[in-house]
């Protein structure tokens, strides 16, 4: 079984349900880069791009991100959920190029956006806006994916099936 899993995609894509359902089925730590910049800024990143703006908020994000993909795993290893953005950082997309194991959750936008919206995501207001940003990163996010799933209309636990299979085969 690989060390560590990236799942990156756009907000809504269900990083953090998949995450916390496959580090429990493969016995990892789950590690959620928002919430560790939450908790490096001591702010919600709703505070964050009300306060001090989206180019700080993105300068921690990459920060920790850059950290958790340095940290050893502990243990059985980790599930790294990244904030949807951060693939958007030129050093945050190099590293993911060096990672066997990155798998794009994809999910369409207005499923996306039905998910994201009223959560206090400071980019989930207006949907004409949601969507253009989506599209923007769609390519990002492609580039440093290994593993490309569709979630839409699907179940965690066979998204968690998937990307099991792929992890074997890594291993294989």
């Amino acid at each position: 079984m690989a060390r560590r899993v990236i799942l990156a995609g756009f907000m809504g894509s269900g990083k953090t349900a998949v995450g916390k359902a496959l580090a429990a089925a493969t016995g990892m730590d789950f590690v959620d880069t928002d919430s560790l910049a939450e908790d490096r800024m001591g702010i919600s990143i709703a505070q964050a791009f009300a306060r001090r703006g989206e180019p700080y908020f993105r300068a921690v994000e990459e920060e920790v991100v850059s950290e958790a993909l340095a940290r050893e795993a502990q243990g059985g290893g980790a599930v790294i959920s990244l904030g949807g953005g951060a693939v958007t950082s030129e050093r945050v997309s190099r590293l993911l190029a060096d990672e066997p194991a990155v798998v794009l959750l994809e999910v369409d936008t207005d499923t996306a956006f039905e998910r994201s919206r009223g959560g206090g995501r400071p980019l989930a207001r207006d949907r004409a806006e949601f969507g253009k940003l989506h599209d923007s990163r769609r390519e990002l996010y492609r580039r440093v994916a290994k593993l490309t799933v569709d979630t839409e209309g699907r179940e965690v636990k066979d998204i968690v099936a998937e990307i099991g299979t792929f992890l074997e085969r890594l291993e294989g």
